[in-house]
């Protein structure tokens, strides 16, 4: 059985993926390369796949590693765009849900929404899956118990994955659901995700959001005053800094006082509005001078 398929593992990737990811990260950076492509290149060479061409990504696509076919689809995609189109609409079916979550992401981001019906029936199940009751009945095997909650946790969090991918389409019903996590869940890959969640549906235009009854940006201000993990903390606020000006500053304006931070996480965020605000700024004198250079 491969490292990536049992649930276990999963959630040991869910809970430590993003630290390796991070320090792959710095390593790839100081070499000049990009960190997730680097990242996938090495598993799939790993597993003996060549990655200098579109077939040879083609013939990963037909590993029977989740990852290995989640990664060759990124690579494709990257490396050839919207000719990788008819490619990727096969895998909406695929059997494991990341790769079909990820290959309709990758379709919406060539501009083809074919993937909005699968993501929709996935939300569906998944998310049902995810906040069904924990088992009450105290004669259950340890065991059992075990692999129950794993199973919960494992559909709340691919649910949440669904959701982001859903609100980038179009759709955003997840927004409940991410709240819920946001503010409810003790499990930090679940925040984590509900934050990416939040701010893809804080994107939309605010008279929509309004007609909804959807506050994402006021979830994500609880969230800056109330998170004490560090490393979802920065997830906030940096997660913010790309949303438009008025939003993100609504959310560092809590980030920066919050009570369960450090002085140096609280510095961090002042550092970004005063970054938003030089951005703001260069912005306006470019407007007004279109021949200007950021106002020199």
């Amino acid at each position: 059985m491969s490292i990536l398929t049992s649930n276990k593992n999963r959630l040991f990737l869910a809970i430590y993926g993003l630290y390796f990811l991070v320090l792959m990260s710095i390593s790839s950076t100081a070499q000049g390369m990009d960190p997730v492509t680097n990242v996938q290149r090495m598993f799939l060479k790993q597993d003996g796949y060549s990655t200098d061409t579109p077939e040879q990504l083609i013939e990963a696509t037909k590993s029977k590693s989740y990852y290995i076919r989640y990664a060759a689809l990124n690579l494709l995609t990257e490396q050839i765009g919207k000719d990788a189109i008819p490619v990727l609409k096969q895998f909406l079916n695929d059997p494991h849900i990341t790769v079909r979550w990820q290959t309709a992401h990758l379709l919406g981001t060539l501009g083809d929404k074919s993937g909005l019906g699968q993501m929709q029936k996935d939300f569906e199940e998944l998310s049902a899956k995810g906040i069904a009751p924990l088992p009450t009945d105290p004669n259950m095997d340890p065991d059992t118990r075990e692999r129950i909650e794993n199973e919960r946790k494992i559909a709340l969090y691919d649910a949440l994955e669904v959701a982001k991918v859903l609100a980038e389409l179009g759709d955003r019903q997840g927004y409940k659901l991410a709240t819920k996590a946001a503010t409810e869940s003790t499990w930090e890959p679940h925040r984590d995700k509900a934050i990416y969640v939040l701010a893809e549906i804080a994107k939309a235009d605010p008279n929509i959001l309004s007609e909804e009854g959807r506050d994402p940006v006021s979830i994500l201000c609880t969230m800056a005053e109330s998170e004490k993990s560090p490393y979802i903390f920065s997830k906030i606020t940096y997660s913010a800094a790309k949303l438009p000006y008025d939003k993100a500053m609504r959310i560092l304006d809590k980030a920066k006082i919050s009570p369960h931070q450090s002085q140096e996480k609280r510095n961090e965020s002042q550092d970004l509005i005063n970054w938003l605000k030089v951005q703001k700024k260069a912005a306006e004198i470019q407007d007004k001078d279109p021949n200007s250079c950021c106002g020199q």
